[in-house]
């Protein structure tokens, strides 16, 4: 065996069944580590950035939809009140379901 290899059996020995070893092993060099951390530093704003627009963007789809359904259903005909109710009702429910989820984490 070469120096640079280690047998982890003598290390722990067998008298020793409880034993508590952390192994961890690191070729990275600190230029390697400084750029892997800008680099996911700039990933994670990027997804920031895309789910902050993802975010405005459904909020914004999903009120346009909820006022265009309380306009029909104050204005259309029954066929026209039965479909807006039931997709306004839909997302009221899912808001309600999403802020009841929110105090559980």
């Amino acid at each position: 065996m070469s120096e640079s290899q280690v047998n982890l059996n003598q290390i722990i020995g067998p008298n020793q069944p409880n034993h508590k070893y952390e192994l961890r092993a690191n070729n990275e060099s600190a230029e390697d580590a400084d750029a892997r951390r800008e680099q996911e530093a700039a990933d994670a704003d990027l997804r920031r950035k895309k789910d902050f627009i993802l975010f405005w963007f459904a909020l914004i789809f999903v009120t346009v939809i909820f006022f265009s359904c309380i306009y029909l259903f104050a204005n259309g005909g029954p066929d026209d009140k039965k479909w807006a109710a039931s997709i306004v009702s839909a997302i009221v429910s899912g808001l309600v379901g999403f802020l009841m989820g929110q105090g559980k984490k």
